[in-house]
């Protein structure tokens, strides 16, 4: 008997399908897929017919693939709807303070900076230090002893010879002493949140939301420990 091939005829059973499938090989639908199926059937060499199940199988997993695609679909458009929730809630956040970690901030002429820092356990001494943006130590405030938790701090812009410290980018660091030893506490400081900016993905859709502040950060919602 002579073997009978159907190999080349897949390709000409329907040329709508099959044209669209050239065109948009990345876009095949499952009624494409289905009809993909059906001629593939149709035209299977009768002495080697198709397995049902695998047949089956195939229908199985375009519908799951469909089913995940719908799914991808549905949570991008949740993602999209949240960051703009986000973005019209931080709009309401310009004109206040926000605080965060670093010790890092622009001082403006004859402005004042406050921060907190944390203690995890009781310290017998805190200092707070100023440096300016040559490393150079400007401003030293011993604020005594404090029980473990957040400390309120406030750095009036002088420098320790009296004079009012220039407009520049400064670091505040904490030293305190806890059971004798000295040791670095980690800082935070307040800045005015100036404006927001809405970051945009490769779509053209929202993908986040940066806070502008006064001392020239543009940081995120998720880098801010609390909002004055």
């Amino acid at each position: 008997m002579t073997d009978i091939s159907v190999e080349n005829n897949f390709t000409s059973i329907n040329p709508a399908v099959n044209n669209a499938v050239l065109d948009k090989p990345n876009e095949l639908t499952q009624a494409n897929f289905i009809e993909l199926l059906v001629a593939q059937v149709k035209n299977q060499d009768p002495t080697k017919p198709m397995d049902p199940s695998q047949f089956m199988n195939q229908l199985t997993q375009s519908s799951m693939v469909n089913g995940l695609n719908d799914l991808q679909n549905s949570f991008d458009t949740l993602a999209t709807k949240l960051s703009s929730d986000q973005s019209l809630q931080a709009a309401g956040l310009v004109g206040k303070s926000a605080l965060l970690s670093g010790g890092e901030t622009l001082l403006s002429a004859g402005s004042s900076v406050s921060g907190q820092i944390n203690l995890e356990e009781a310290a017998s001494d805190v200092t707070i230090n100023v440096f300016n943006s040559r490393g150079e130590q400007i401003r030293s405030l011993p604020l005594g002893a404090n029980s473990a938790g957040n400390m309120l701090f406030k750095w009036d812009g002088f420098a320790d010879d009296g004079s009012i410290a220039p407009q520049g980018n400064y670091l505040v660091t904490a030293e305190v002493s806890v059971n004798g030893n000295q040791q670095a506490a980690e800082v935070f400081l307040e800045s005015r949140i100036d404006s927001i900016s809405i970051n945009q993905s490769i779509d053209g859709s929202p993908s986040g939301t940066l806070l502008n502040l006064a001392s020239g950060q543009s940081v995120s919602l998720n880098d801010v420990k609390q909002i004055k």
